[in-house]
């Protein structure tokens, strides 16, 4: 419909231009004496709009013509740099592939002409790594810091990953440590340093960097929190010298005290205090963890505290029987407590429920013991040999299958509670 309207109008108006230089069609007179040229307006017209069109071609074509050098140059450099992306998107994809050869080749086609140098050099050195090839991936994160030294962060950040992934712990430390003097607010920079932190041992650094992470949620932080259980864990393991209960309560009092409650970080701390002779401090510390929630592991190391309130520490065991009536761990523990107190039977029948139900192999131990001193030595055998098939049935086990079994049949409610055994 527009089209139909711009023809209409042109036409009126060609028509009515016309009639007008019929009527009166005009002229143009120039003269420069002695010469003097006299042409109607219409040619003149004509004349001018063709001379202008023709000095405008002769200049754009004179123009193109200068620049076409320039033009070429470009052109090729286009063509180039086309070359050199679709090689590296080939690359990438041979990367991905695992085609390690000929991902390395595409990745460097043409890269010293790419505008993607940085990424085709960092795509390379991955790929180096994968061949276990260390110095040519160094040359390769050389080569991308020269191409592009402005992103000298993201650089540095790839090499300290691929220094982790190569185990060479020492090597992304010095990376990550010269990254904090630029960057020491950067969330990945933290996180790589945890990690590092982590497989140098280095508990007490990375203890120190756990609120950074909060702060900058460098990490999930699930991951954050068993960073911090793994750091507080392995600091609290540390040995002692006999006498130093002050230093092993600052130690404890350095966690927070959220952690204070987990069963790991308990029984470290509980086996401390037995080692320093703070059994009565062992007692109420695991008679308040296990009152709070239940624990197989901590249910079994009090039986092992030697309380000077033996009778009293019997009692609290036995109120846990309600609910925990069928557990075996916590009938050997009962088992032992009674013993202590001199309950001869009463061990017996506790020890005998924990065999029965499949429980540990110390609970054969113990009944063995209660065996010998009451003078049945061929029982007291009997459970001795039992304990020791099932401490080699453990070993073949951790052959064979290292994974923790908590559904095992053979020792029912009481898995897991030799793990935390040092």
């Amino acid at each position: 419909m527009k089209l139909l309207i711009y023809v209409v109008i042109v036409l009126f108006a060609s028509v009515t231009l016309a009639l007008a230089v019929i009527h009166d069609p005009g002229y143009v007179l120039l003269a420069r004496p002695p010469w003097s040229m006299e042409m109607p307006l219409t040619v003149f017209i004509i004349s001018a709009v063709l001379g202008f069109g023709a000095l405008y071609a002769l200049v754009r074509a004179s123009i193109r013509l200068w620049n076409t050098p320039r033009d070429v140059a470009e052109w090729r450099k286009r063509q180039r740099a086309r070359r050199a992306r679709d090689a590296l998107a080939e690359g990438l994809v041979s990367l991905g592939e695992g085609d390690w050869d000929k991902a390395e080749k595409q990745l460097l086609a043409n890269v010293g002409q790419s505008e993607t140098a940085v990424v085709s050099h960092l795509a390379a050195a991955f790929v180096a790594q994968a061949q276990g090839n260390t110095e040519k991936r160094d040359e390769y994160l050389a080569a991308a810091h020269r191409s592009a030294p402005e992103r000298a962060r993201a650089i540095s950040l790839a090499q300290a990953q691929l220094q982790l992934l190569a185990r060479q712990n020492e090597r992304a430390l010095a990376t990550l440590s010269q990254l904090r003097t630029m960057e020491t607010r950067h969330p990945r920079v933290v996180g790589l340093l945890a990690q590092t932190y982590r497989e140098l041992h280095d508990w007490e650094s990375l203890a120190n960097l756990i609120p950074e992470l909060h702060k900058l949620k460098a990490l999930p932080t699930a991951d954050i929190d068993a960073l911090e259980l793994d750091a507080r864990r392995e600091l609290l393991r540390l040995a002692l010298p006999s006498g130093a209960t002050s230093v092993l309560k600052q130690a404890w009092n350095a966690i927070p005290h959220r952690l204070r409650q987990h069963p790991d970080l308990v029984a470290i701390y509980a086996r401390h205090l037995v080692a320093q002779g703070a059994m009565n401090e062992a007692e109420r510390l695991l008679g308040t963890a296990i009152g709070n929630s239940w624990n197989n592991n901590l249910a079994r190391l009090y039986g092992l505290v030697q309380a000077t309130d033996p009778a009293a520490q019997l009692e609290t065991a036995e109120g846990w029987l309600t609910g925990h009536s069928d557990n075996p761990v916590l009938l050997l523990t009962l088992g032992r407590l009674a013993a202590r107190n001199r309950h001869m039977g009463q061990a017996r029948e506790y020890l005998e429920k924990s065999i029965l139900l499949r429980g540990p192999a110390e609970a054969y131990q113990e009944l063995a013991s209660l065996m010998e001193q009451a003078g049945e030595h061929q029982k007291a055998l009997e459970y001795y040999r039992q304990a020791l098939d099932l401490c080699v049935g453990d070993h073949r086990d951790t052959i064979h299958d290292p994974a923790d079994r908590p559904n095992s049949p053979r020792r029912g409610n009481g898995a897991g509670i030799g793990q935390y055994r040092h």
